[in-house]
């Protein structure tokens, strides 16, 4: 009985190839199984064998449309039915061919299978990627085991071809039309053909393997017959075509990617003290990587890069710095830090406990970071006022419309400085100062200083209390003084701490925070990071932020033609629109607006429910109260 294939919406990868017909023989002679995936379907070309697409992995239409298999982080299971019966065939010579491009974010450190037909770990063939990606090798197993080792890498990100060869007793292997080594086996496929329990493409049979992850497929044949020399040059010829270009959203040194499913946003490991800055479309996420899950302390080693483009695809890049790239450091202390751009340089601020505040710089965001001073850009001699040792903590960098650069600090005060243009050294003449915040504050000033702006208003927010609530204040000053508005975020959840970052991503706001609310070992020593939205009330207050479970959305263009659009006369309709004040007015007593232009931005949201729309520009835009949606026509 053939294994059903798993309903799925095929998915478009930002691929382009060009595929010219190759010349050899080799495609006049018939393989006993075929997958390349013209017909968009997990199964072969025959259609015999349907298989099973696995987790994330996919059938994707390139840009001229030619198919093949993404494996994504998943993988495709072939049938033990395919695998018995090909097997079975396979009494003497044969010969496995497979093309594929293993994606910039799969660095082959692990042990990885392109392919294999297997009975546990004691039966199989496989073709095998030894951690490192410095030899790629054909293995198979029945009692004795025999391989044949290329001990050649291949180049991420391009298009390549192995050809395994069985010619009576000798075993060949051809990466590129060119053999690299020829060995003696006497191990036939059919000697176990029968009790073949797992067959894939892009999966091991041992669980300690990791899955060939970020790979395009194509072409997998197997034919019961030792191709020739020409013939496996023709189908290098056909490899050589293939033309490919990697998506953005699979850059290099990435190591993990995940669709967000809610809050706490990264579930894969421990993360705290987020930071957050947008550069060109991507926005990345900063943080510290707490150690495993239920500690009774801080055990922080090294920094993190998350980023996205669209809320709901996240991937994380290699380790960008540690805690011990910073010699001065006396610990292991990689606490909060922050992220900004300035003349095609990225500077990480990071605090490290007792020892200082550093400074850190790359050519790009996810790094990797290198000390750029070597020794403290500030330390405890520069936070007057306080005694205590762990006070110069916790940066946050801000760049205002005049182009000066602000740095802020600091735990039991708020201290900060204008930086120079070189990014890793102060202003002298201006000195240090500590901001000063009015009013009558909730609770007193802790920690986790962040600075942002709309229009002509400062925002500096800040974790205070213990267990830490996140406050703010406004000025019209960037050193202030600040005058206290309230609390924006309670303390989250079973951690102590609250560390916030709050900016403006493609017209919508965010506040990206921790908590310890990650099953089963979260809490105050292991936290995650979430991120909830942020919206401004008529007269520019912040709103205080509901936490969520749900997390945001992604953010996609809307279908203008499903929705419906807003008719004062239905009764039914949840908007109605008073055309002489310019106002959409929120009906059944619901006051949480949101407004889209159809290119999915948001251009307005809040709370209130009288909306007033008189200074959006001409055109259409999509009204939503969080249960229904209309569109409506500002003219």
């Amino acid at each position: 009985m053939k294994t059903k294939i798993r309903n799925r919406i095929l998915l478009s990868i930002f691929f382009t190839a060009t595929i010219f017909p190759g010349t050899a023989s080799a495609q006049d002679t018939d393989p006993i199984v075929s997958y390349t995936f013209e017909h968009g379907l997990a199964a072969d070309d025959d259609q015999l064998y349907e298989g099973t697409l696995i987790n994330s992995a996919a059938i994707v239409t390139l840009s001229d449309g030619n198919h093949a298999l993404y494996t994504d982080d998943g993988y495709m299971d072939l049938t033990t039915e395919m695998g018995q019966a090909v097997a079975a065939q396979l009494t003497g010579s044969y010969t496995i061919t497979i093309d594929f491009l293993v994606g910039t974010y799969n660095n082959l450190s692990s042990f990885c299978w392109l392919y294999a037909l297997a009975n546990g770990t004691s039966q199989y063939l496989g073709l095998i990627n030894t951690a490192g990606g410095a030899n790629w090798y054909y293995e198979i197993v029945n009692g004795s085991t025999y391989n044949n080792k290329t001990s050649s890498s291949v180049t991420t990100g391009e298009w390549h071809n192995i050809t395994v060869v069985q010619r009576s007793s000798q075993n060949l292997i051809y990466i590129d039309g060119k053999r690299f080594n020829t060995e003696s086996f006497s191990l036939k496929p059919s000697t176990f053909a029968s009790i073949i329990s797992e067959c894939y493409l892009g999966k091991s049979p041992y669980s300690a393997d990791a899955l060939m992850r970020n790979t395009l497929i194509d072409n997998f044949k197997i034919y019961a017959e030792a191709l020739s020399a020409s013939e496996i040059t023709s189908i290098y010829e056909t490899t050589q075509a293939l033309s490919t270009e990697s998506s953005e959203i699979n850059p290099e040194n990435v190591i993990y990617k995940w669709e967000n499913t809610g809050n706490p946003l990264i579930t894969h490991k421990y993360t705290c003290d987020p930071a957050a800055m947008v550069y060109n479309d991507t926005l990345f996420i900063f943080c510290g990587e707490d150690a495993t899950g239920s500690l009774s302390y801080y055990s922080i080693a090294n920094w993190c890069c998350f980023a996205t483009t669209d809320m709901k695809t996240f991937w994380e890049y290699d380790i960008p710095l540690y805690a011990t790239d910073f010699s001065w450091n006396t610990g292991v202390y990689a606490y909060a830090g922050h992220v900004i751009e300035r003349n095609g340089k990225f500077y990480w601020y990071v605090s490290t406990n007792t020892t200082g505040i550093g400074v850190a710089v790359a050519d790009r965001p996810e790094g990797p970071y290198v000390d750029a001073l070597g020794v403290p850009l500030l330390t405890n001699s520069d936070c007057s006022g306080q005694s205590h040792s762990w006070r110069c903590i916790d940066p946050a960098v801000f760049i205002d419309d005049d182009d000066q650069a602000w740095l802020y600090w600091g735990n039991g005060a708020v201290w900060c400085c204008k930086l120079n243009d070189d990014m890793i050294s102060y202003d002298a003449s201006y000195g240090i100062k500590t901001i000063e915040i009015d009013g009558s504050p909730d609770f007193v000033y802790t920690e986790a200083p962040w600075m942002h702006k709309v229009s002509d208003t400062y925002y500096l927010s800040y974790a205070a209390g213990f267990p830490e609530y996140i406050q703010y204040a406004i000025s019209d000053s960037p050193d202030g003084p600040f005058e206290y508005q309230g609390i924006i975020n309670e303390v989250a959840g079973n951690s102590n701490t609250n560390h916030q970052a709050i900016l403006e991503y493609k017209d919508q706001w965010y506040f990206i925070y921790h908590n310890g609310a990650h099953q089963t070992g979260g809490g105050s020593y292991s936290r995650s990071v979430c991120i909830d939205t942020l919206a401004y009330d008529q007269d520019g207050k912040i709103i205080p932020i509901k936490m969520t479970t749900k997390g945001v959305d992604m953010i996609t263009k809307p279908n203008e033609t499903s929705i419906l659009e807003i008719n004062s006369a239905s009764p039914v309709c949840p908007f109605a629109i008073d055309y002489e004040e310019n106002n959409i007015i929120i009906k059944d007593g619901v006051t949480r607006y949101l407004i889209v232009n159809l290119e999915g931005k948001v251009v307005k949201n809040g709370y209130s429910d009288i909306v007033d729309v008189s200074n959006l520009s001409r055109g259409l835009y999509i009204i939503s109260n969080g249960k229904e949606s209309r569109k409506f026509i500002k003219s």
